[in-house]
């Protein structure tokens, strides 16, 4: 089956990535890709470890068709090196020498180790941006404490508020805390770039996992200052020390997210509640409240009690009216009406939701070796003038090395013979 390439964004076009991440920070190299850039994506001989992640193509568990690798390196090319090989290293330094940035993921100091840590590979190319993502950073504090996903979402302190307060602690079923960490490790990296297209120099950025998360605790880092509590782990509720409010409701075929508030939410709440009068089901105590100085801010300097009982009787009648609609009737109804909510959609939502469709969000990627095209999430920004793109397919195991090594670098067929006998690439 031949195929043409696809489209590249001209926003980093002429600039090189060498991705040697993990799962840690594959979406950060994926990023660079969608922008333009030439992303080469480096793994072992034989192939990552996040090759096995599921889940699988038809649930074929194959390294060359794993979902998540799929996801997080499309667009890339793929060669593979054995950095613990002098070769290896050799050649690394030589790619280095050629490009403007690289991603790392190992552990602190690992890369000093084997003589190409920042200062070593700056020798190679003054102007290269070494970007490191790191569970706790590179300072004595944390430098040589090792994290997965789990560890690090729980000691940045979402999982405390995440769950119900009767039982455990939960997480997101994803590797939300490496997501985070990426998106943090390409802003980074971008804003190392800035200075260096002036001065010359590159620099050695340093991301700290643990310290994005606390950084999308949004306001729950408040809390203790503004309201002398913290948060509790309340499920669909928001609150602290008994008092509650429901952030998520039943309606009749799944769940819909509302805050119930007044203030400068006063003209969404008002909607609503005409809305429900529209069907007969608004209490008048409802419809005769003055809801402007009704709502979080104002719940300090009451009663606990006598608020929490004005809580539960709102929400009871808002429930009542959202069972009898579904979650796209009360989409449809709250655009028409311009009221702040949002149905909780699964899956299958999102992958049938007309917005995204009338926004081109899923764009097709052509895998030629699997004859199927594929719907992959777009680009993660849209922009008018250098829009960014999905450059095609993940790289199979070594699939560029010859392009890599022998076009980019020059080796001739001796030398490539050599580094494949002796396990280099």
């Amino acid at each position: 089956m031949t195929t043409s390439a696809p489209t590249r964004s001209a926003l980093m076009a002429g600039y090189r990535v060498l991705d040697l991440s993990d799962e840690k920070g594959m979406l950060c190299g994926k990023m660079f890709a969608d922008m333009g850039a030439e992303v080469i994506k480096i793994e072992p001989p034989g192939g990552d470890a996040a090759r096995s992640l599921p889940p699988f193509y038809h649930d074929e568990a194959d390294p060359e068709k794993s979902l998540f690798w799929f996801a997080y390196n499309a667009g890339k090319k793929g060669v593979t090196l054995d950095l613990t090989r002098a070769d290896g290293r050799a050649v690394l330094r030589d790619l280095v020498a050629v490009s403007d940035f690289v991603i790392e993921t190992f552990p602190v100091g690992y890369l000093d180790e084997l003589g190409l840590g920042y200062e070593a590979l700056s020798q190679c190319n003054p102007r290269i941006i070494l970007t490191s993502i790191t569970p706790f950073g590179d300072t004595e504090a944390g430098r040589d404490q090792q994290a997965d996903d789990l560890i690090v979402w729980a000691t940045g302190g979402a999982m405390a508020i995440m769950g119900e307060q009767d039982r455990g602690p939960a997480r997101i079923n994803l590797l939300q805390s490496y997501f985070h960490a990426s998106a943090e490790a390409a802003v980074g990296s971008m804003t190392a770039h800035y200075p260096r297209e002036i001065s010359g120099e590159g620099q050695h950025v340093v991301v700290n996992m643990q310290a994005c998360v606390v950084w999308t605790l949004m306001n729950e880092q408040a809390f203790p200052i503004l309201h002398g509590n913290s948060v509790e782990r309340n499920g669909v509720f928001a609150g602290s020390e008994g008092m509650r409010q429901r952030l998520v409701f039943p309606c009749k075929d799944g769940y819909i997210t509302l805050l119930v508030a007044g203030g400068p939410l006063t003209p969404s709440l008002k909607a609503f509640i005409g809305w429900m009068d529209e069907k007969g089901m608004a209490p008048q105590w409802m419809l005769d409240k003055d809801w402007t100085q009704w709502g979080p801010a104002t719940f300090m300097n009451a009663r606990g009690d006598e608020v929490q009982k004005e809580i539960d009787e709102i929400e009871a009648a808002i429930t009542a009216f959202l069972k009898t609609l579904t979650k796209a009737e009360i989409y449809a109804g709250a655009l028409e009406r311009r009221i702040l909510l949002a149905p909780v959609a699964t899956a299958e939502d999102i992958t049938a939701s007309e917005q995204l469709a009338a926004r081109e969000f899923f764009v097709p990627v052509e895998h030629e070796d699997l004859g199927q095209t594929i719907p992959y999430p777009g680009p993660f920004a849209k922009l008018s003038h250098t829009p960014l793109s999905v450059a095609g397919r993940a790289p199979h195991i070594g699939e560029h090395n010859t392009e890599v090594y022998g076009e980019l670098l020059g080796y001739g067929p001796d030398k490539l013979a050599a580094l494949r006998t002796v396990g280099a690439v």
